[in-house]
C-alpha cells in the first residue's frame, strides 16, 4: 500500500503536535507518563506564590505548583494544587509552608513532614502556613523600634523647647559658675584622697604592726580557749554561790558591824581609849614620829658604819659614813631601784 505525501505530511504534523506538547509540559515540570499525586494547600493569601514553582522537602524538589485558584466557596482564599513527581510518602499532618527562596522574594512551598504515621492520599488537604519574608520580618522586628524612637525624638524635641526657653543669659551664666564649683570640689577630693593615701603609705608599717598584733591576740585567745572557759564555769559557779548566799541576813550582820563601828570611832573621837588619846593627842603623835625618824637613822647608822657598835670585823677594817653621805647613798640605791624597775617593766612589755 503506498503513502501518499500528505498522509506522511499529516503523520509527521501529529507526531510534530504531540512533541511540542510533550516538550512545553516537560518544562512546565509535568510528566504525562506516571501516576501524579495531588495535594491541595488553602491560603489568605499566596504572597506572589506562582505556578510551576517548587515544591520541596528538606530542600530536595519533589514537585511543583500545578495550579492555583479561588475557593468554590466565594470567601476569597486561594487554593493551591500541587503535583508531586517523586514517590515519597508523606503523613497526613504535614504542614505546607509558604517560603521565600530568594531576596529578590520568590516563593516556593516547603513540606514539613509531620508525625502522623496515616500517610495522605492523592486529593488530601494539608495544613498551610505563611513564613514571613526578609522584608516582612525585618520591618515587624523594626516597627517596635521604630515607635519607640519616634517617641524619644518627640520628648528630645520638648526638651529642647523647654531647654532653649529656660538658657537665657543670665542661666547661662549660672551653670557655668556650678560647674565652676563642681570643678573646684573634685580638685579637693582629689587632694584629700592623695592626702589619704600618702597618709596610708607612710602609716602602713604601723598598720601592719597593728594587724599583727590582733592576729596574735586572736591566737592567743584561740590558744586559751579551755582557759576562758574554765573561767566562765568558775563565774558561773559563783553565780550559783552567790544566788544560795542569804544576803538579808548578811546585810543585817553588816548593819549591826556598822552601828559597832560607829560607836567605836565616836569613842576614838571623844579621845575614848588608847587609839582616842593617840588620834587626839598631837604631842604623843610627834613623839612617835620623832621615835620612828631617830630609829630609821640609827637603822641606817648601824648599816653604814657597823665598827661604832661591834669592835671587831672579819673583813677587816671599814670607812665610816657621815650622816650626809649615809644619805647621799641611800638616794643613789634608790635611782637604781627605780632604773632597774623600769627596764624589768619594757623586757615584760616586749
Amino acid at each position: 500500500m503506498k503513502i501518499t505525501k500528505e498522509v506522511k505530511v499529516g503523520l509527521i504534523s501529529l507526531a510534530a503536535l504531540a512533541l511540542l506538547y510533550w516538550g512545553f509540559n516537560f518544562l512546565k515540570g509535568k510528566e504525562l507518563f506516571t501516576n501524579k499525586r495531588v495535594y491541595y494547600a488553602v491560603y489568605d493569601h499566596v504572597d506572589g506564590l506562582n505556578r510551576s514553582r517548587p515544591v520541596t522537602i528538606n530542600g530536595f524538589q519533589v514537585g511543583q505548583v500545578e495550579d492555583i485558584y479561588f475557593h468554590p466557596d466565594g470567601s476569597g482564599e486561594l487554593v493551591v494544587k500541587m503535583n508531586m513527581t517523586s514517590d515519597f510518602k508523606i503523613s497526613r499532618n504535614t504542614l505546607a509552608r509558604i517560603y521565600s527562596t530568594d531576596i529578590l522574594g520568590d516563593k516556593s512551598i516547603e513540606l514539613v513532614l509531620g508525625n502522623d504515621i496515616e500517610p495522605a492520599k492523592s486529593g488530601d488537604t494539608l495544613r498551610s502556613d505563611i513564613q514571613l519574608s526578609l522584608t516582612e520580618e525585618v520591618n515587624r522586628q523594626v516597627a517596635p523600634l521604630k515607635q519607640k524612637t519616634e517617641k524619644l525624638l518627640s520628648s528630645i524635641d520638648t526638651v529642647l523647647i523647654l531647654v532653649s526657653g529656660f538658657l537665657n543669659e543670665q542661666t547661662r551664666q549660672n551653670f557655668v559658675e556650678t560647674f565652676n564649683s563642681v570643678r573646684r570640689s573634685f580638685q579637693i577630693l582629689e587632694n584629700t584622697v592623695r592626702s589619704v593615701d600618702e597618709t596610708v603609705t607612710e602609716t602602713q608599717p604601723d598598720l601592719r604592726s597593728i594587724i599583727h598584733n590582733i592576729a596574735s591576740i586572736t591566737k592567743n585567745l584561740e590558744e586559751n580557749n579551755d582557759r576562758f572557759t574554765e573561767i566562765f564555769a568558775n563565774i558561773n559557779t559563783l553565780s550559783d554561790s552567790l544566788s544560795k548566799v542569804q544576803f538579808r541576813e548578811t546585810f543585817d550582820n553588816l548593819s549591826k558591824a556598822l552601828v559597832t563601828t560607829e560607836d567605836v570611832l565616836h569613842k576614838i573621837n571623844e579621845g575614848e581609849g588608847s587609839m582616842g588619846k593617840l588620834l587626839n593627842d598631837p604631842e604623843l603623835y610627834d613623839n612617835l614620829e620623832n621615835a620612828s625618824e631617830q630609829l630609821n637613822r640609827l637603822i641606817l647608822d648601824i648599816k653604814y658604819n657597823p665598827s661604832r657598835y661591834v669592835n671587831f670585823s672579819v673583813f677587816g677594817n671599814r670607812r665610816t659614813y657621815t650622816e650626809k653621805e649615809i644619805r647621799e647613798q641611800e638616794q643613789k640605791l634608790k635611782k637604781e631601784r627605780e632604773k632597774k624597775e623600769e627596764e624589768d617593766l619594757k623586757e615584760e612589755g616586749q
